[in-house]
């Protein structure tokens, strides 16, 4: 079940996206495998939202719900966050819920999948809520496949000097941050179409791929970048690879400062970061654990992480970090990580509030056993 949930003061343009989502609606119920599709209107009180919104999750716990409004941004600071988007984070924050703010100049916002013009047509608001629905789908737990109908899949460390294998790695994580509404705007429209940053270039990269005909296709990715050397084969090989696109290759020539990109992130980790530093600590950070939509519910994921997890121990590193939704910690608590108690932030490079976690050297030798013998395999 897919909720489009309606709050908009203005009666004009709330009849106007009534109309206009009715018949978005019939389309995306019979497109995505989340449907059917309907148009829920709520009125302009914050407690009635939230508490249509609390009822409709806990009546379909595994439902969606898109919030469309004119009141989750101020008119007067667009950066500061409303009563409504505030509630909204706390109370269904770990829901499959999805937002689309109507403004009056639309640009993108922290925490907010996508924003509207109140004038916009019929067309750009069903792209909008098109891609906050695919993003939702997305995030949702997909069935599991049966393993006997799978082809094998292969997770190994990519070579730094196969520019075409790091094309598509670069390129699948564009494509699924894309749809999870993580990259700005110029990122998101570059020419390459390509998610690559200095952390990159100290980075292990990890590709899950599976046979197709005579080669190997790219179907899953993972990262871990270390506060170690920049790899010099890996930093000629990617800017070789962007070299056409300036957006692509302005971020790969802009340094995180305190190496991790985490570090950036969330200010209220300098206890942890002075220690890292005064004891010349050997850290890693994981991110960019993604998945082909169509290869979801193979466990194809938890071996990404295992096998990244497990390169990076073997290279030295003793701390390692993360930063994820508060509807995924569930995933990285399995691996070991814990939350970092109070750091939750904007995440740098991506326009979304994250939670800090933390995977501490105790842990490193309390990793589960493997399912099986090879770290590598996945079936």
């Amino acid at each position: 079940m897919i909720k489009l949930a309606i709050a908009i003061k203005s009666t004009a343009t709330r009849q106007r996206f009534h109309e206009s989502l009715v018949e978005t609606a019939s389309g995306i119920g019979s497109s995505v495998s989340g449907g059917p599709c309907e148009v829920m209107e709520l009125n302009d009180e914050t407690e009635n939202v939230i508490e249509r919104l609390k009822q409709y999750f806990s009546d379909n716990p595994k439902g969606m719900a898109v919030l469309v409004s004119d009141w989750l941004v101020s008119n007067d600071s667009p950066d500061e966050k409303t009563m409504l988007l505030r509630r909204c984070e706390a109370e269904v924050g770990k829901q499959l819920f999805g937002t689309i703010a109507i403004m009056p100049r639309p640009t993108r916002i922290l925490d907010i999948d996508r924003t509207v013009g109140a004038s916009c047509a019929s067309e750009c608001l069903a792209r909008a809520v098109g891609m906050v629905v695919n993003r939702l789908n997305y995030l949702s737990t997909p069935p599991e496949s049966p393993k006997g109908n799978s082809s094998p899949v292969t997770v190994r460390p990519l070579k730094t000097i196969n520019q075409r294998e790091l094309q598509d790695y670069f390129s699948l994580r564009h494509k699924i941050y894309t749809v999870m509404g993580y990259l700005d705007e110029e990122v998101e429209n570059s020419r390459s179409k390509l998610e690559v940053n200095e952390a990159d270039l100290h980075a292990i990269h990890m590709g899950a791929c599976c046979r197709n005909g005579s080669r190997e296709k790219l179907i899953g990715t993972a990262r871990v970048v270390t506060n170690g050397a920049v790899d010099e084969t890996l930093h000629e090989t990617l800017t070789e690879l962007v070299n056409d696109d300036a957006v692509a290759k302005q971020r790969l020539e802009t340094p995180y400062p305190l190496g991790l990109p985490i570090f950036q992130s969330h200010t209220r980790m300098n206890g942890i970061i002075q220690e890292v530093f005064s004891k010349n600590q050997s850290c890693g950070e994981l991110s960019r654990v993604i998945v082909a939509p169509q290869y979801r519910g193979r466990g194809i994921s938890t071996r990404l992480i295992d096998a990244a997890l497990r390169k990076s121990i073997a290279a030295g590193t003793r701390r390692l970090f993360l930063e994820c939704l508060a509807i995924h910690t569930t995933i990285y608590e399995k691996h070991g990580f814990r939350c970092i108690s109070g750091i939750r932030g904007q995440v740098v490079d991506v326009g979304r509030t994250m939670v800090a976690m933390e995977l501490r050297p105790e842990e490193l030798d309390n990793l589960p056993e493997l399912e099986y013998p090879n770290a590598y395999r996945a079936l």
